[in-house]
């Protein structure tokens, strides 16, 4: 598992392993540094059916036929079809309306670079985009860090720093004397991620069968 820091790939420790190669307490988790109140945020567990339903809209609007230097103008219209429907199977997750705005917001900007990764591709010899990889350098961009103060062990004093991407808090970076670990810990990250990715996935599938590739 690798986080890519300012362009450049770095090891992302699973937290259970880290735990273990440091004789680290369970505790020792982003929990510990920046706990998450749950308090009238959303739930994905009971909307299923709705979510499916909502993903089938999405795909049914783009069209069978769209050329790549159309994409740029067709974008605005998918991600409207993509936040209309999340509102309308909201009363069931149960969003803020600012979530709703900014999860159609990342929904717009992944397919923007998509897009713009496959204008660079678009000469006859070019293969489309992979998106796996666009993905990756889009979250990649939307990777901060928010400095999370001491952690005293084996005789040293730690700095720590939370980890955030797009969908919150993923992990924590650890400078010891060592040197700097990236440590992987997205049990508090949104639980919508895994959705999210395949549903650009798919949709970024589908726009390239739309231009015939």
């Amino acid at each position: 598992m690798v986080i890519i820091i300012d362009g450049a790939i770095q090891p992302f420790i699973p937290l259970k392993e880290y735990q273990a190669q440091h004789a680290l307490p369970e505790a020792f988790a982003v929990n510990l540094f920046a706990p998450k109140d749950f308090t009238g945020l959303g739930r994905i567990d009971q909307a299923g059916a709705e979510m499916n339903m909502m993903r089938a809209a999405v795909l049914a609007a783009v069209p069978e036929r769209l050329p790549v230097n159309q994409w740029i103008s067709f974008i605005p219209r998918l991600t409207a079809v993509f936040t209309s429907q999340l509102y309308a199977i909201n009363h069931v997750i149960g969003l803020r309306g600012v979530e709703i705005e900014f999860a159609a917001g990342g929904f717009s900007d992944v397919c923007h670079a998509f897009t713009y990764a496959a204008l660079r591709a678009s000469a006859p010899t070019q293969p489309m985009p992979d998106f796996q990889q666009v993905y990756r350098e889009w979250l990649a961009g939307t990777t901060t860090f928010a400095p999370a103060g001491t952690y005293d062990h084996a005789g040293e004093s730690w700095n720590i720093s939370v980890i955030y991407d797009a969908y919150g808090r993923i992990g924590l970076r650890v400078e010891r004397a060592a040197g700097v670990d990236y440590v992987r810990d997205a049990a508090l990250a949104c639980p919508a991620h895994g959705y999210m990715r395949v549903l650009l996935e798919e949709v970024t599938t589908k726009l390239a069968q739309a231009a015939g590739e």
